[in-house]
């Protein structure tokens, strides 16, 4: 067997051995064989998973380079990236260890089911029960397996816990609507009242651990610079941290120059409040907009030549389903699954509490939104990546090419024209503004140079963030070191990418070419898209 026919079989072995053993994964996929059951969670999975990878890791780098084709040469280190970061994250940072995440799982693992329209939803409802009925089961598998748990962690947790019951609750009640009869009725009803009274368990349980729970939740200067030597970023944390701060200064700096037009006391406030007024009448009108945005940034893209559209891609802006509402309080992407028939995303919205109050649907803000979420940003960029086959690249979910594209097109559609004015700019750059703040605070308080109510007060004070709004964001950004520094890194990474692109190219360089070749290639790191690009380039 020829070496490449060998490496794309061992390839698929992995893929298979993979969805077989995530099965949440496996229904985010569009693979719909395991959507019945819940991962197990237990401590020797977790071993075995990592004994997995380790030996997937040998295998891996048992290929000859020399002698693999172009695209698996790539694929060959895409893996060994991929698999070299999970195993880090694993052997050292060991979160599965020390933050409870059933709850996340079992909601995350019922809300595709309710959300994806991969089928009717009688025969989605069958998989939701068989899934609530495992709840009991990952529950305990989970409490087994904690070690060292962080209090703020556990609270998190409990948090969640605490919110599960309500989307039991939809399912009977949705299960009601669609008249499943009443042996099915009484199943739906056996399975949520386990699963509630397995949650309250677990809940007491998570509060006898908090009481000698560990305070710190910190990975420290040491671990922090490995994980962003394994994530392929390129620079450490003093010369990210720098970076965080000149673009904050920059967004300033854009705001007041913004304001100056809009304001005519150029004061930065008064504009932005002047801007965030301009709200629709009814949330008819807002779902309107968002509609109205939508298709044109995508005419805008096809009119200028600027990416190519992947065939029977669509995107469907629809008000939030009522069952679906207490847990998505404003709105919701639902990208298209690799393996589903369609390459529909959802954008769901959900309305306000009281009709009067649409003050989170001003006009600008969904404009810049649905550039970001929709056309060019997330939507085409996933709906794009799912045409690749290649098994690494479906696994790898790169944070700065996946936010730093969608950030990236908010400027690259406004410098070419689309929507090109003082108040879309201003707004633009509040968010520059925050994402800036996100860079400086994720470096500071992972590794412990930053207590977590300095984190919230500089959110507060740099960005404007409300008090509590800023305390969920922190409490997100302890699980997740060196994830919040991608968004806008990300972005310059690609601008700086860019040039580096139309050197080479000189004339024969086009927006539409740099575009394609970002969004084809799947969401892999950056490191990665270069090499991909000189192999276009050579080609060309």
């Amino acid at each position: 067997m020829d070496i490449n026919e060998e490496f794309e079989e061992f390839e698929e072995e992995i893929f298979e051995t993979f969805i077989e053993r995530n099965p949440t994964m496996a229904t985010h996929l569009g693979i719909h064989e395991h959507d019945h059951r819940l991962p197990e969670v237990t401590r020797e999975k977790f071993v075995e998973d990592i004994e997995l990878m380790e030996d997937w890791l040998e295998e891996l780098k048992d290929f000859d380079q020399k002698e693999l084709d172009r695209e698996n040469k790539i694929a060959k280190k895409l893996g060994l990236h991929i698999f070299e970061l999970r195993l880090f994250s694993m052997k050292e940072l060991r979160q599965w260890e020390q933050a409870p995440n059933a709850p996340n799982l079992i909601g995350s693992s019922l809300l595709l089911l309710l959300k994806r329209e991969f089928a009717p939803i009688e025969e989605r409802l069958e998989s939701i029960i068989s899934r609530i009925e495992e709840v009991p089961r990952v529950l305990e598998e989970e409490r087994s397996r904690l070690e060292d748990p962080v209090r703020l962690w556990i609270d998190m947790a409990i948090e969640s816990a605490e919110q599960l019951p309500m989307l039991f609750k939809l399912v009977q009640m949705l299960a009601k609507e669609k008249g499943l009869g009443e042996e099915k009725l009484e199943k739906v009803n056996e399975a949520t009242n386990k699963a509630d009274e397995a949650l309250e368990q677990y809940i007491d349980d998570l509060k006898d651990l908090r009481r000698d729970a560990s305070e710190d939740y910190t990975i420290g200067e040491e671990k922090f610079e490995d994980l962003l030597e394994k994530r392929d970023l390129g620079y450490d944390s003093e010369e990210i941290h720098k970076i965080g701060e000149e673009l904050l200064e920059e967004a300033k700096d854009d705001m007041k120059r913004y304001a100056e037009k809009i304001d005519s006391e150029g004061d930065v406030q008064k504009a932005v409040e002047k801007v965030e007024s301009k709200t629709p009448e009814n949330f008819g009108d807002a779902l309107g907009w968002y509609e109205e945005g939508l298709e044109d940034a995508k005419d805008f893209i096809e009119e200028n030549d600027l990416a190519t559209i992947p065939e029977g891609e669509e995107i469907e802006v629809m008000e939030t389903p009522e069952y679906m509402r207490n847990i998505i309080p404003f709105a919701a992407y639902i990208s298209p699954a690799k393996f589903d028939e369609t390459k529909k995303g959802i954008y769901v919205v959900t309305p306000p509490n009281e009709e009067s109050n649409l003050s989170n649907y001003s006009y600008w803000d969904v404009r810049n939104t649905t550039v970001h979420e929709g056309y060019p940003g997330h939507h085409l960029q996933l709906a794009a990546a799912t045409t690749n086959d290649d098994v690494f690249r479906i696994f790898s979910h790169a944070t700065e090419t996946v936010e730093g594209w969608a950030h990236y097109c908010e400027e690259m559609m406004k410098d070419h024209g689309f929507d090109d004015t003082p108040e879309a700019r201003l707004i633009q750059s509040k968010d520059i503004v925050w994402r800036a703040a996100r860079i400086i605070v994720d470096v500071r308080l992972s590794t412990g140079k930053m207590s977590f109510e300095e984190a919230v007060d500089y959110l507060v004070d740099n960005v404007g963030m409300d008090r509590q709004d800023a305390e969920k964001e922190v409490k997100r950004y302890t699980q997740n070191p060196a994830y919040q520094l991608s968004y806008l890194l990300g972005k310059k990474m690609i601008k700086e990418l860019k040039e580096d692109v139309k050197e080479k190219m000189g004339d024969d360089f086009s927006e539409k070419f740099f575009h394609d070749t970002i969004l084809y290639a799947g969401s892999v790191p950056m490191k990665y898209l270069r090499e991909i690009f000189e192999k276009k380039i050579e080609e060309s």
